[in-house]
């Protein structure tokens, strides 16, 4: 992989949450997620697509200058329109908005079909409750730091039946305790980014649910080190 740049530990931690042999990238702007897994042989395939003309051409020509051109095709549409005759094993969405993910999933068969790797930089709170609600069974959480900030990235597969998170899970994330024990800081920075929002909302006394959701994320906070 000699001259590629290396994703960075946000995107890193998506591609190592891919499962299968085919990915579909949404919004891949220059296809650094699919080349990369493709040159440490991880997938075979992979559709890169994007809604704007000029990252997908920075992406063409990044997949041509890396030889992999039969390997990664580019599509150009909004989310995962016009895919659903597709089989892939993954779907990666990251670097957009719970909310834009959410609407992109929301009509699409292939996402019911396919393990979803999902990176919202904002309302992750948003698409979870979409996810639980709509039967997407959430099967793993983490969290990641790139640049000074701690992203959360979380895994789903379509199951037709309703997940079973509390309200406090659905706001701030659900985490096994072998993983807030191994990654204690970065929960912790997780949770008090979380916490220091809700208390603004609690003290301004127009959010009714704050109080509950700031006491929620305190207790899942002080769990790391009780698990510790």
């Amino acid at each position: 992989m000699t001259g590629f740049r290396k994703p960075d530990p946000r995107l890193s931690a998506v591609g190592e949450l891919v499962s299968g042999r085919f990915l579909i990238d949404v919004g891949t702007d220059h296809a650094i997620l699919p080349i990369y897994l493709c040159l440490a042989g991880k997938i075979d395939s992979a559709i890169a697509s994007d809604i704007k003309k000029g990252p997908l051409e920075n992406a063409k020509k990044n997949i041509s200058e890396h030889g992999l051109s039969e390997k990664i095709q580019t599509v150009l549409a909004p989310g995962l329109c016009g895919m659903d005759n597709l089989s892939p094993s993954d779907i990666a969405i990251a670097g957009m908005g719970g909310i834009m993910i959410k609407d992109i999933i929301a009509p699409s068969a292939v996402a019911r079909r396919a393990h979803l790797i999902l990176q919202p930089m904002t309302h992750a709170h948003i698409l979870r409750d979409y996810l639980c609600k709509n039967g997407f069974e959430i099967t793993e959480e983490r969290l990641a730091k790139a640049d000074g900030r701690v992203y959360v990235i979380m895994t789903a597969v379509y199951t037709g039946k309703k997940c079973d998170y509390s309200p406090v899970e659905i706001y701030a994330g659900r985490f096994t305790r072998d993983y807030k024990k191994e990654n204690a800081a970065l929960c912790t920075e997780h949770y008090e980014k979380l916490l220091a929002v809700l208390g603004k909302k609690a003290d301004s006394g127009r959010d009714a649910e704050a109080a509950s959701l700031y006491a929620g994320t305190d207790k899942m906070k002080k769990e790391i080190f009780d698990n510790g």
